[in-house]
């Protein structure tokens, strides 16, 4: 895999960068460094000082490292950087729980809007080396299993299981679109041999997102795997996605836009992948 990491000097990013080195080990990935400027005239003195940092680092003779300095602007085009060079995932640092945990949670779902790649988002000091439990919550939209298959791939290559937390739903067309979604994804999982726990819990929608990360360091989850729905008429999930972005319980985040996956059912995208 190829996995593309924006990098900004920061101790953020500086983690971000080795915890990418250490995920990529696992399958001989390649690493591809972006630094990003907002005038051309910084480019040439930011090669200089991105080589000279990529010289200091211990990576597994198994991983390629490259780096490039661009000029852009972070929110928009990482994704298009990510496109342009075929990355098959971003990780990303960002800023955790603080003064201003709302401010970078919304820039980190802001990027996420502009990228068909998918992210892993990393606060600092979180990490990817042991991973061996995603929690990946469901929903009555079908968009939110696009994260699914690639939830699947780091399964398989760390051997991980994956739990499947939903809400029990007492209106009854609400409860048949869950259990739609949970035949599909059991389905699935099953066919592609995944270790696989499925969690119906009874909790209000305000308090699904306590229970999933209450949830997920009850069992030592390693990453939680969600969809963000791009669609303008979805502010309510932006907000989860965002919360769970800069948990406080530090937990990466595997993040799919599932808007630009594909402009096909979100079912057959996940059964064709």
């Amino acid at each position: 895999m190829k996995y593309l990491i924006p990098f900004d000097f920061t101790s953020i990013t500086e983690n971000a960068l080795t915890q990418s080195i250490q995920f990529a080990a696992h399958d001989g990935g390649e690493i591809y460094i972006v630094h990003i400027v907002d005038d051309a005239e910084q480019v040439y003195v930011k090669e200089v000082q991105l080589k000279e940092y990529v010289k200091t680092l211990n990576h597994p003779e198994n991983v390629k490292i490259s780096s490039h300095v661009s000029v852009g602007a972070v929110l928009t085009d990482i994704g298009k950087i990510a496109d342009y060079h075929e990355a098959d995932l971003v990780i990303m640092g960002t800023h955790g729980v603080d003064s201003m945990q709302k401010l970078f949670g919304s820039k980190a779902v802001k990027v996420i809007k502009n990228s068909s790649v998918p992210f892993i988002i990393l606060q600092e000091g979180s990490g990817l080396t042991d991973l061996k439990k995603i929690v990946m919550p469901i929903s009555i939209e079908r968009k939110s299993i696009q994260v699914l298959k690639y939830a699947a791939k780091f399964s398989k290559l760390f051997n991980a299981e994956i739990h499947l937390v939903g809400r029990v739903h007492e209106d009854s067309f609400l409860k048949h679109k869950e259990n739609t979604n949970v035949i599909l994804i059991n389905d699935f999982l099953v066919d592609n041999k995944i270790q696989h726990h499925f969690e119906i819990v009874n909790v209000s929608k305000s308090d699904f997102m306590d229970f999933i990360l209450s949830y997920s360091e009850k069992i030592g989850a390693n990453l939680i795997a969600t969809t963000y729905f791009s669609d303008a008429m979805m502010p309510v999930f932006e907000k989860f996605v965002q919360n769970l972005i800069i948990n406080p319980k530090n937990i990466p985040v595997l993040c799919v836009n599932a808007q630009s996956l594909t402009k096909a059912d979100a079912t057959l995208s996940l059964m064709t992948s």
